[in-house]
């Protein structure tokens, strides 16, 4: 992908979906948990202004008795806390680059370069089913923060071996990285000028459904509705506020 998501930190560190829930409590001394496979969803680009194509993706977390965890989006993190009922900890985010010559849409935006960003989440346990999920982390590209806050209740199992995950949130942002994703400049090409400053990039609320087939396979599906905040909403190059991006996989447990 060419573009950097505004939803990809709601994924990365608090979502419920099999590849991304990174903030798992850590597994017993001496085992891992893994799982790999492949999921069909729709691109979160639409945030962007483009098009929401079907693509194939990579499932894959692992997570060590020490505490380090990994996913195939990129993120990479430990956790630290040995309280019950709290987690928190580093992460590393490698989020995508953009090139505005790959897209007319695109045209008097800011090239975006790959780039690792680090920071923190922390999530807090209101009772065994439900917690309120954060993180912190700096752009390295923009050289600004980007955070998330959110609630996840897991609701009570509708039937044998299926669990359905309930959350929402809203993600924020600083001025630079703001402006890196969203200003537009006729100077450089783009059809108006557009400056927007630091506040909400999106407001999203979702559902995640896992259905364990058998000890060993696992299929897991999410739909996610998604209000972009008023400055990624006014750039010209978005042409819609609201959308739905759903996600639908299968995966093996190691």
């Amino acid at each position: 992908m060419s573009k950097l998501s505004p939803l990809i930190l709601l994924l990365a560190a608090c979502g419920p979906a099999l590849a991304e829930n990174t903030t798992e409590l850590m597994m017993p001394d001496g085992s891992k948990d893994m799982y790999a496979g492949l999921a069909f969803t729709t691109r979160t680009a639409a945030a962007e202004g483009d098009s929401r194509p079907m693509t194939l993706r990579p499932l894959f977390q692992v997570q060590w008795s020490n505490g380090i965890f990994a996913s195939a989006n990129g993120v990479l993190g430990m956790h630290l806390s040995e309280t019950a009922g709290v987690e928190y900890g580093p992460l590393i985010f490698a989020s995508d680059s953009r090139n505005p010559g790959e897209s007319r849409r695109l045209r008097g935006t800011h090239p975006i370069r790959g780039s690792l960003d680090v920071g923190g989440f922390y999530n807090y346990y209101l009772g065994y089913e439900a917690r309120v999920t954060s993180n912190l982390m700096y752009d390295t590209s923009a050289r600004g923060f980007r955070g998330y806050v959110g609630v996840q209740k897991t609701l009570p199992s509708p039937a044998p071996h299926h669990t359905v995950t309930m959350s929402a949130g809203v993600s924020l942002a600083s001025d630079p990285v703001m402006r890196e994703l969203y200003e537009v400049s006729t100077a450089t090409g783009g059809v108006r000028d557009y400056r927007p400053s630091a506040g909400v990039m999106t407001m999203s609320a979702g559902v995640n459904w896992n259905w364990a087939l058998s000890s060993k396979w696992l299929v897991n599906s999410s739909v996610t509705g998604t209000r972009l905040g008023s400055g990624p909403a006014g750039a010209p190059f978005v042409d819609r506020r609201n959308f739905i991006t759903w996600s639908s996989g299968l995966a093996y447990r190691f």
